[in-house]
């Protein structure tokens, strides 16, 4: 696929416009900070849309097998990365949450966070052979930033995502390959 001169300039624009920084976090230190974020916005694409500090203080964001990053704008968090089920890359996957601040959403942060993660697995872990990532049928929004970011399409699971109001949504379940990230087309508009 050629890349048009239009999507170069709009790639430059928006790089100009825009640097993102991933810093780990800073435990226990960030952990007053983690609640706060996760309790102030809203979540409408995961199981729990809206969670009290209580709740959001039970979130994992670090252990053996999940490292988490802050998405920074500047001085400004814009949002949180987690990457899940390390221990067993050689023979899965890992999958990861990543959570815009609602301020911040629109700006396509998504698909700058979903390039650094693609390029931050496959560059550290070199046994790493897939990524794999799940979202609601209705979250269009991360379906253009897989798409975008060279993730593939894998299935569709009818009903398997329960709701917060008891209701339920499909799943679909999305992968990049080691070799496939290094395509052309998954690196020009970050």
């Amino acid at each position: 696929m050629l890349v048009s001169a239009l999507q170069i300039a709009g790639a430059a624009w928006e790089a100009g416009r825009m640097d993102l920084q991933f810093k780990p976090l800073d435990l226990p230190a960030d952990e007053p900070a983690v609640v706060e974020f996760l309790s102030t916005n809203e979540w409408p694409f995961h199981a729990e849309p809206h969670l009290s500090s209580d709740t959001a203080a039970q979130v994992r964001v670090e252990s053996d097998d999940i490292t988490s990053f802050w998405i920074c704008e500047g001085v400004t968090t814009v949002g949180l990365l987690r990457i899940m089920d390390l221990d067993d890359l050689e023979a899965g996957s890992p999958l990861f949450d990543l959570r815009v601040a609602e301020a911040h959403r629109g700006r396509r942060i998504g698909r700058r966070s979903v390039t650094w993660l693609t390029d931050y697995l496959f560059t550290t872990y070199p046994a790493l052979h897939r990524i794999e990532a799940t979202t609601r049928d209705d979250n269009v929004a991360m379906q253009s930033v897989f798409a975008h970011c060279g993730y593939r399409l894998e299935g569709r699971f009818v009903e398997a995502w329960t709701n917060a109001d008891g209701s339920r949504s499909d799943a679909l379940s999305y992968a990049i390959l080691r070799h496939e990230n290094y395509l052309p087309t998954n690196k020009s508009l970050g």
